[in-house]
């Protein structure tokens, strides 16, 4: 039987470690081990793994590392899956996950279909983005500018969009138009978001963002360029999340 994906563990813990393995490979995962994240970090570059389950607190640095280091890697471990598996349940700890790239974090004790529920979902996203991204990214740019990228609200949504931008690291400009006249600029640096601008208002990056996510009609383009953040440019997920969290607080 083929295998559903590679997971990469990495937990100090013999007992939790010996669980999860059980766990995923009885769901059909072939599984990896690592037991500190200096391990955990080598181990991901060389197996290329679907999906990484992480805990935070490590003998050697921390979970954070290992996730900060995969994100910043060239090819394509850069964009795997990254689940926080760890019993630190405080928000600061959660923050901190997201802000250096985890995809999810799962509190112990947590449900055995929960995780595999979850490794499920984050292999079949990265799978969907790729296809996705492909088609976005699979023209190489023409003449000596830089590369520009156009699609259609309609066909890729502004999430997507900005999912992908934050996988392929990008640095550039995104220009959207929503067909009716309103226009709006977000300029990302490595992947992250520096500034949103939509025509005739003003806010904070996660109202913006959510306002933008109501457009689903419409153009896009991309452009690479220079850019210039000002202050520390802000994760893409968490924001979408964000974003997302405020829109479905105004329709209670």
């Amino acid at each position: 039987m083929v295998a559903k994906g590679r997971i990469l563990i990495v937990e100090d813990d013999e007992w939790e470690r010996s669980l999860l393995e059980k766990l995923l490979k009885d769901a059909g995962f072939e599984v990896g081990i690592a037991t500190s994240a200096q391990e955990g970090l080598e181990k991901a570059i060389t197996l290329e793994p679907d999906c990484i389950i992480c805990d935070v607190i490590l003998p050697d640095i921390d979970g954070f590392y290992v996730a900060r280091r995969i994100r910043t890697e060239q090819g394509p471990v850069s964009t795997t899956p990254f689940l926080f598996l760890t019993g630190k349940d405080d928000h600061e700890s959660k923050l901190q996950g997201f802000n250096v790239g985890a995809d999810a974090y799962m509190t112990k004790p947590y449900r055995h279909d929960e995780v595999v529920a979850q490794v499920d979902a984050l292999i079949t996203m990265a799978r969907r983005l790729q296809v996705q991204r492909e088609s976005f990214f699979g023209a190489p740019p023409s003449g000596r500018g830089p590369a520009v990228i156009k699609g259609d609200i309609g066909q890729m949504s502004i999430a997507t969009v900005l999912t992908v931008l934050e996988m392929e690291r990008r640095t550039g400009r995104l220009t959207v138009s929503d067909g009716g006249g309103q226009t709006a600029t977000i300029e990302l640096k490595e992947g992250a978001l520096a500034r949103v601008h939509i025509k005739g208002q003003t806010g904070k990056p996660a109202d913006l963002t959510r306002q933008l996510l109501l457009w689903k009609t419409g153009a896009f383009s991309f452009r690479d360029a220079s850019i210039v953040a000002i202050g520390t440019p802000q994760p893409i997920g968490p924001l979408l999340l964000e974003a997302m969290k405020l829109e479905d607080e105004a329709n209670r």
